[in-house]
């Protein structure tokens, strides 16, 4: 994600937006977008207007409790971003003037707008992931409520962050983000008991909900890497593929795991060499994890 740069202001800019003939409201706009950076995810495909234009001149029909198709999914996204990349360049082009052009003040404002609408329709359409993940989510002393509100909170965030350039569905980010989400309020939620109990109960003192968090963790964490696996975003070569197949069977859980010498023998190469391609390849593995990682 990138940011514009941010640009020193005070009572001038503040006096400037007072003086526009605008409304209020759009006032208040421009209070809250002027001083700070605007974040964007980019796209080579920006700097080709004639390009952008025909695809911000699309538009995605997004049904009421249905999920959006690949295709749609890209299509929200990029206009989303180029809206907000369109609002980063005209920040710095207004910030710089003495003057300001009302003609560049409207398309501010329309690309505000236009960016807001592309996000609550991104939304929309994934909020079933939060319900689906809360009903089967249960954290002792969090309320559902809770687990709803720091889920929706969290699929904003992941809307924020997300490269659809990388072919990766958001579903599957997003899943990753809200379940942090969760996490997150069960932990506030443990540290509050723990700061003003109620009264001493004994079967707090055996609570294993931390315990639990951690298992669901790493259970959450195993099914992303089995992913990042399975459909091979880390570009491992077939040799780097079959080693981890084989050491540790993330295609399929249930046959036996070999060790180091068995891949060797199965492979024609020795152990030595199997242990190598193995570091090679999960380092690789890990890199994609941690890019996939949400920042909370």
């Amino acid at each position: 994600m990138r940011k514009s740069a941010p640009i020193k202001h005070g009572r001038l800019l503040s006096e400037k937006i007072e003086d526009l003939q605008v409304s209020s409201q759009e006032k208040r706009i421009l209070h809250e977008i002027l001083p700070e950076p605007i974040a964007y995810v980019p796209d080579p495909q920006f700097r080709r207007p004639s390009v952008m234009n025909a695809i911000m001149d699309r538009s995605v029909f997004v049904p009421t409790g249905k999920t959006l198709k690949h295709e749609q999914e890209t299509l929200l996204f990029t206009q989303m971003n180029y809206a907000r990349f369109r609002l980063c360049q005209l920040r710095r082009k207004l910030l710089r003037q003495t003057e300001w052009q009302v003609e560049d003040v409207r398309e501010l404002l329309a690309n505000y707008h236009k960016q807001l609408d592309l996000r609550s329709q991104i939304v929309a359409a994934n909020m079933g992931l939060v319900l689906a993940m809360a009903k089967r989510t249960s954290y002792e002393g969090v309320e559902f409520t809770d687990l709803i509100s720091e889920g929706s909170m969290a699929l904003l965030r992941a809307t924020e962050k997300y490269d659809c350039q990388r072919g990766l569905k958001f579903s599957t980010y997003a899943c990753q983000a809200i379940f942090k989400g969760f996490s997150r309020a069960a932990m506030d939620s443990y540290r509050h008991r723990n700061l003003f109990p109620a009264q001493l109960d004994l079967a707090l003192e055996k609570d294993d909900s931390l315990d639990q968090l951690r298992e669901q963790n790493h259970e959450e964490m195993i099914e992303e890497v089995r992913a990042i696996f399975h459909e091979n975003l880390a570009d491992l070569n077939e040799t780097e593929y079959n080693v981890l197949d084989l050491r540790f069977r993330l295609n399929d859980a249930d046959k036996p795991t070999l060790t180091l010498k068995e891949v060797g023998a199965r492979l024609g190469l020795t152990k030595e060499r199997i242990r190598q391609i193995q570091n090679k390849a999960l380092a690789k593995l890990r890199q994609v994890t941690e890019e996939r990682m949400v920042t909370v």
